[in-house]
């Protein structure tokens, strides 16, 4: 599945991005969900907006989000330059093949 660019992939100072979007900023109190991800994030904008972008994928397909899943390295998909989208399907795969129903 072709997912939206990412126009940027921000930094610790400044948001991640997707192409003809706004970047995605975080909000304290906002909502729950989004200041958990931040707090894994250790504030690193950048890869804030990348969890942000995940998280919704996986809410979109499997209704509970990414800190639900099984743990993963999703600091090195960011870092490797992965796109969220498909860093998401890849952890759904293999929280699939964990509860044996792949």
């Amino acid at each position: 599945m072709a997912f939206t660019a990412a126009a940027a992939r921000g930094s610790a100072a400044e948001p991640f991005q997707l192409a003809g979007k706004e970047p995605i900023h975080h909000t304290p109190g906002a909502q729950d969900t989004h200041d958990r991800l931040f707090e894994y994030a250790g504030g690193h904008l950048g890869f804030y907006g990348f969890l942000r972008v995940a998280n919704a994928r996986i809410l979109g397909r499997v209704m509970v989000g990414l800190m639900d899943l099984p743990d993963r390295l999703w600091r090195d998909a960011y870092d490797d330059g992965a796109h969220p989208g498909d860093a998401a399907n890849e952890a759904i795969t293999e929280a699939a093949e964990e509860m044996g129903v792949a």
